[in-house]
């Protein structure tokens, strides 16, 4: 018996060890600590989690639902859930409009150089479209599921290209648009104008809107101008000569218009609401369209009649973010899946006709969960310009835990810049406010969006420290705050947040206890250089040129790598080896450099992984060091 046991010891230390060596290299860190698990925080994933909503069936008349390698169906909110279709392969996003295919991608390791691959669910087949190596990804299909668009950089890997290929015959490969840019997308395909409409990114604030004749390739831009416009969507309206477009171009704010192809003018529908439009979906007989807005991070519904103009809220929406907004063909209801803070997902229907929201379920029985989660709420705290001494309004989210003492604090940074950290589910904050009793910050620092165009290039180029500014008046605000102990404070952030956690922890690291890491920036020159090629113009437009005399010492100053002997604070670093976004070099330089001074500072490199921790294990492995970090230096 006890030989049994040395037996089974060995072999799982074995096991362990190598499995450890084989994808996961790990410094500065106790194997006493590397090895704590702590299962309960499973106990924090919502129940409420009806399978994703993904669109209707061709007559419009059921609900179709993501159930993974099963598409199921609805014919009413209350009624039973039945399969639709069934196959050997997990669906993906992309599946045809005539559900009998859909496109998936796969990359290695992280690396996000994808290959494309055809499946089709009548057979249950499937085939590779693409060479390995080559970036192909993010296809748009074409009404009729015979053809379809993607992106690749296999004609330069420094650009990104547009290409349009048929079903059934794969020598039939044209090059549509070249150099639409990484970011760049197509938004709509109407084969009765042999139109598709597609965007080109030189920068979230500056967009260039195209059509593109499916049959000639002949390629017209939408609205040329002198100033920067920034487009979300734009969709071509049935039996009309015309089109909605979502741009800021008359706004603060991305607003919804009417453009008619023939006269080539504008008219805004939107102008009596001050928030993003996010979402837009249109009937197969323009009709009837329904769009979200994003106020405040949270989403609110509206219905538009395409031949008045008008349109209406709908009031009793509950409160959550909107995401897959999709009008069924007939213009009689509309479908969504919602998010929130205390639960994962609900979905939704609007019967326009009667007009009556409805949440689907499995014959009438809600999902419950047995936890009460907390609640984000929103606030905003002060953030004074330290050159111009304007006061700007920092939007902000917070989960508090319920405990009398004052809480320690867990600061959660955005990454993008250009992106909105919004209220939705995540059973880590979960676990972090009802677990260890600490409360929860999600700001939206100058440079998000969702706030006005103004807002979000408030870091831009040589503006980038007003970011930092932010993090320290948010330090001030908790101080202030009788709840929150200002003495145990992490931060922790993510790509351009991990930018944010390291240039923060340098200029305040006495008000900052820990911090962490993940995937970020740590030395603008370096990053600029290492970015993969098709990225680097994209980025350099946001964070400036290095190539730029002046530029390149500014960008130097504020690196973090370049203040690292200011950084006291303890600190945990996750990154990924495959990396095609901030090369791993980026987190390595820290920590050599922080190790030589003889700070803490743990450190974990995922061979298997590249912009972030996608693998479940490997993602188990980051949730759970992140634990041991802050019982260590913020609970203690």
């Amino acid at each position: 018996m006890k030989l049994d046991y040395i037996l089974f010891y060995v072999l799982f230390f074995t096991i362990t060890l190598y499995s450890q060596e084989a994808n996961i290299i790990s410094k500065g860190i106790a194997d006493s600590i590397y090895n704590i698990e702590y299962p309960k925080i499973n106990t924090y994933r919502s129940k409420i989690n009806f399978p994703p909503f993904i669109g209707w069936n061709q007559n419009g008349k059921k609900m179709l639902f993501n159930g993974g390698k099963v598409i199921y169906s609805m014919k009413k909110y209350n009624s039973e859930i039945k399969e639709y279709k069934e196959f050997d392969n997990n669906l993906s996003s992309y599946l045809s409009p005539n559900h009998n295919y859909f496109l998936y991608q796969e990359d290695e390791n992280g690396n996000e150089d994808y290959q494309l691959f055809l499946y089709d669910i009548t057979t249950n087949k499937g085939k590779v479209l693409s060479e390995e190596g080559d970036k192909s990804y993010d296809s748009f299909w074409s009404p009729d599921s015979q053809r379809f668009i993607f992106k690749s950089n296999k004609r330069n890997p420094a650009e990104v290209d547009l290409y349009v290929r048929g079903v059934s015959d794969s020598h039939d490969e044209q090059l549509l648009f070249s150099n639409i840019s990484d970011d760049g997308q197509v938004y709509d395909w109407s084969l009765e104008k042999n139109t598709i409409l597609a965007v080109k990114v030189i920068s979230e604030n500056n967009k260039f809107l195209y059509s593109i004749n499916d049959q000639s390739g002949e390629i017209e831009q939408i609205n040329p101008n002198k100033n920067n416009i920034a487009y979300s969507d734009a969709k071509f309206i049935p039996n009309q000569n015309a089109c909605l477009i979502i741009s800021d171009e008359f706004s603060e704010f991305l607003q919804l218009q009417l453009y008619d192809l023939s006269s080539k003018k504008f008219k805004v529908i939107t102008s009596n609401i001050p928030w993003d439009i996010e979402a837009l979906t249109i009937d197969k007989n323009g009709k009837k369209a329904a769009f979200s807005i994003n106020k405040n991070g949270l989403s609110q519904l509206y219905i538009l009649d395409l031949k008045t103009l008008k349109y209406s809220k709908v009031n009793d929406s509950p409160e959550g973010i909107i995401r897959n907004l999709i009008i069924n063909s007939k213009g009689t209801e509309v479908g969504f899946n919602l998010y929130a803070s205390t639960f994962y997902r609900k979905v939704f229907g609007y019967n326009i006709k009667i007009n009556k929201l409805n949440q689907y379920t499995r014959k009438g029985k809600l999902l419950i969960d047995t936890l009460i989660f907390a609640k984000a709420e929103s606030f905003t705290y002060k953030s004074i310009d330290p050159d111009n001494k304007i006061e700007y309004n920092i939007p902000a989210f917070i989960y508090r835990p319920n405990i009398e003492s004052p809480s320690p604090v867990f600061i959660d940074i955005h990454g993008g810049p250009e992106y909105q950290i919004k209220a939705s589910f995540n059973s880590f904050y979960q676990y972090l406010v009802n677990e260890l009793g600490i409360t929860v910050i999600l700001p939206n620092i100058r440079g998000s969006n969702g706030y006005g165009k103004s807002y979000m290039k408030l870091d831009d180029g040589i503006n980038r420290e007003n970011a930092i500014e932010d993090v320290g008046a948010l330090l001030d605000w908790i101080k202030k705050q009788p709840d929150l102990d200002a003495d145990r404070v992490a931060i922790y952030g993510e790509s351009y947040g991990g930018y944010v956690t390291l240039a923060s922890l340098a200029k305040y690291s006495k008000r900052i206890k820990c911090g962490i890491d993940v995937v970020g920036i740590s030395n603008w020159i370096t990053y600029l250089k290492s970015t993969r090629d098709y990225r680097r113009d994209l980025r350099r437009v946001e964070f400036g040129d290095e190539r730029n005399n002046n530029t390149s010492v500014f960008l130097k100053e504020i690196s973090p790598i370049n203040n690292v002997d200011k950084i006291d604070s303890p600190l945990l670093i996750f990154q990924g080896l495959n990396d095609p976004r901030v090369n791993y070099k980026e987190s390595e330089q820290v920590y050599k450099a922080l190790n030589s001074l003889g700070k803490e500072v743990w450190y974990v490199l995922a061979k298997d992984e590249g912009h972030g921790f996608k693998k479940n294990s490997n993602y188990l492995l980051q949730r759970n060091l992140t634990i041991s970090f802050l019982k260590k230096h913020l609970i203690y």
